[in-house]
């Protein structure tokens, strides 16, 4: 019997320091003890430091998935780059001879993609459609808004209503799963498609050991982690690190200054500026560069909270993989902005969660004494709803058909 192959078709993969490497390594690997085969389809320029994963993550589009500062793009270009799309996928199709037994997933996209992909399967005869599973990563929009900020809202949910109702005529129904990461997401994305979707488990989801032994004596506290960007608070973290410290002597900071990602650039004298902190307090510990998944989860499984201080304005809709690794662990609670999804979601999940105003140091440092004196553990609730985020995203995927 011949094994099915997947495709991962991400033209967002550009470099291993982001959800789009773990996702891919991880499903390559789960899909090895399968009768199962995967090739991701990367973007050409993840072309200088792609890994020899035996020819299985290939950069291959040109067409950019990140693009207008994540913003909607004019219907011209829109239109212009899903054309584009769809003529990649169209030579992918051909190179690989990708028929109706093979299956195509789309883990991370905007509407320029699923418009291109819409465009190219109506032309394709029913007969010979590949299997697909669309996955909504980000905010689907609003279909009323109350209020000019929430024009840009309306902008992507007419976007997003125009491609995926497009991609969903354009292939029968059980050749299609759609899924999201949230229940909000899920309401929202049904409201524009009349399609049903999954709860996908958190993408950047990885087992974790049981914590059993019971933490004492210092607490710690994860700064920052992952890549870097403005919109996670980068620069309060950075200004403010040194008061933390010396506010908080009986706990131990963490910061990792992942000086390979592409927005460290902007921040040309913080890994000294780091340094220099940690050779003058003597509770605050650094990592630099990438980490591995395994360091990565041993960071998270070292610490006892984790600080997201987002941005409410760039957070507000949009989702965290914070919150999922934090979500998964007994011993670990969040500390986050209020007027996030963050915040939303951890209501929503009756969560021990601690929030604070963003950009208010004063306010950060009162909800840190506050997590500071309670307890340890965090009982984890079992729902269905949180079970279905917390396992494996790839035995997930590879399990739909």
């Amino acid at each position: 019997m011949a094994s099915i192959r997947y495709f991962l078709i991400d033209p967002g993969f550009e470099d291993f320091d982001s959800h789009h490497g773990s996702v891919a390594e991880t499903l390559i690997g789960d899909a090895s003890s399968t009768r199962k085969t995967v090739t991701v389809l990367a973007s050409k320029k993840l072309s200088d430091s792609v890994k020899n994963e035996k020819g299985k993550i290939i950069p291959f589009f040109t067409t950019p998935c990140y693009t207008n500062n994540l913003e909607p793009l004019p219907a011209m270009k829109e239109n212009e780059l899903a054309e584009k799309f769809q003529a990649e996928l169209s030579d992918l199709f051909r190179r690989y001879n990708i028929n109706q037994n093979d299956v195509i997933v789309l883990h991370t996209a905007f509407s320029h993609l699923f418009l291109g992909l819409a465009k190219f399967l109506s032309c394709i005869p029913m007969l010979h459609i590949p299997k697909l599973i669309v996955c909504g990563m980000f905010d689907p929009g609003i279909a009323s808004p109350k209020c000019m900020d929430e024009a840009m809202r309306y902008c992507w949910y007419l976007k997003n209503k125009l491609s995926l109702s497009f991609l969903a005529r354009s292939l029968p129904s059980e050749k299609l799963v759609f899924a999201t990461s949230c229940n909000e997401y899920k309401i929202g994305y049904e409201a524009l498609t009349s399609a049903s979707f999954l709860i996908h488990p958190a993408i950047n989801y990885q087992p974790s050991q049981p914590f059993s032994r019971e933490i004492k004596g210092r607490k710690r506290l994860l700064l920052f982690v992952g890549s870097v960007k403005e919109d996670k608070g980068t620069s309060f973290i950075l200004n403010n690190s040194e008061h933390l410290c010396k506010s908080f002597p009986n706990v131990d900071f963490v910061l990792h200054w992942n000086t390979n990602s592409p927005g460290s650039i902007e921040y040309k004298h913080a890994e000294s500026q780091l340094r220099g902190l940690g050779s003058r307090v003597n509770n605050f510990d650094l990592l630099f560069g990438t980490l591995t998944t395994e360091q990565y989860e041993l960071l998270f499984d070292s610490v006892q909270g984790a600080i997201a201080s987002y941005m409410p304005n760039k957070y507000k809709y949009k989702t965290s993989g914070v919150f999922w690794d934090v979500l998964r662990r007994s011993h670990c609670n969040l500390l986050c902005s209020k007027g996030t999804w963050l915040e939303r979601e951890s209501n929503f999940m009756e969560e021990r969660a601690y929030f604070f105003d963003y950009g208010d140091i004063d306010s950060m440092i009162r909800a840190i004494k506050e997590w500071e004196i309670d307890e340890s553990s965090v009982d984890l609730k079992s729902t269905q709803y949180k079970n279905a985020i917390c396992r494996s995203f790839s035995e997930w995927l590879l399990s739909r058909f």
